[in-house]
């Protein structure tokens, strides 16, 4: 191709597309490193705002949707983060501190950090699209084959605004997150409480099997008698000990009374090696508690009244007739008060 050939309009327009591609993606790559969302992000939930069209999307089912147009809180549209985070030196890999029991704080908080950016980042998005809260937020973390070490955190809900403007201005806040569904959240406002956000604790905890436990699942003696290995039942215990303190820990930060929807989750990892002809099998356990702080209403009000109530199931749709041992005409003259009731 000659030099001095000049490029067509469409040979120009596409340098200058990917160009533009490439300086977008720097400058959001640059907006995560400092706390922020991607372009693309920023520019759409804005273009949806300033539209100020009905259009919306949301995880809630059809009973949820109808359920918050009664209660007046309206859904806006999905919202997302996530955070793809590289964990930092396992040496219970490379067999130089195969003798250690204890957290691994690296995996601890790589866990966290990963989890903390997603749910901010959710909340970004929702604070773009005018919302009060997210509700029905869901916390999905992955680990990955491809590259050893690597752990991700997606966090998705949906983006409500709610009516009480005079309430909404005592919360500071906003927008809040919570992982209850509609009716849930509904439940719980209604019932004069305030969902205060997202709060987790979690633990990495590396048990070491020693000598003890390589004899109990080794061993020539091994398979004639139940044996507990306690130190691995001790290792669970001490993860989930440490994750719930956290837990408890968040809650008071966020200022909440308790918290609510829990879900706990561990995972066990096997870590078994050879070295000098000796089988070695140590535990990696991953504890990790979520669910939502909450604390009572700012302005003091509960619209649900805790009475008696009777309540038919009008699911079941038959009519059950009431039978008699006897022929309902012994019944009709049979010294009642009323005998007229029964015609």
């Amino acid at each position: 191709m000659p030099f001095w050939r000049k490029d067509t309009d469409e040979e120009r327009l596409a340098k200058e597309a990917a160009a533009k591609a490439k300086a977008d993606q720097a400058e959001s790559i640059r907006l995560l490193e400092t706390g922020g969302l991607p372009l693309q992000a920023t520019r759409r939930l804005t273009e949806q705002r300033q539209s100020g069209g009905n259009f919306f999307s949301s995880t809630f089912t059809a009973s949820e949707y109808l359920l918050a147009r009664e209660a007046g809180y309206i859904p806006i549209g999905q919202v997302m983060g996530t955070s793809f985070m590289r964990v930092g030196y396992n040496y219970y890999n490379t067999g130089l501190g195969w003798n250690y029991t204890g957290e691994m704080t690296s995996l601890t908080m790589a866990h966290r950090d990963a989890r903390i950016k997603a749910v901010e980042r959710l909340r970004q998005e929702a604070q773009l699209l005018g919302a009060d809260g997210v509700i029905g937020v869901r916390v999905k973390m992955s680990q990955f084959s491809w590259s050893a070490g690597v752990t991700e955190f997606t966090a998705i809900g949906t983006a409500i605004r709610l009516p009480d403007r005079e309430m909404l201005a005592q919360i500071k806040n906003l927008p809040f997150t919570s992982s209850l569904s509609g009716q849930e959240f509904w439940q719980l406002y209604e019932g004069g409480y305030w969902p205060c956000g997202l709060v987790m604790g979690n633990c990495s905890y590396f048990v070491y099997g020693d000598w003890q436990t390589r004899s109990a699942t080794f061993g020539f003696w091994a398979s004639l008698a139940n044996q507990e290995l306690s130190q691995f039942s001790d290792g669970v215990v001490r993860a989930r000990h440490t994750a719930m303190q956290r837990l408890k820990n968040e809650i008071g930060v966020e200022g909440g009374d308790g918290a609510v929807d829990m879900d706990i989750e561990y995972k066990i990892h096997r870590v078994h090696y050879e070295s000098n002809n000796t089988n070695y099998v140590n535990m990696l356990i991953d504890f990790m508690a979520m669910g939502t702080a909450v604390k009572r209403r700012p302005d003091g009000k509960a619209r649900i009244r805790h009475e008696p109530l009777i309540i038919m199931d009008l699911a079941k749709r038959s009519v059950r007739e009431i039978e008699f041992d006897d022929p309902i005409e012994d019944y009709a003259h049979g010294g009642f008060v009323d005998d007229d009731a029964l015609d």
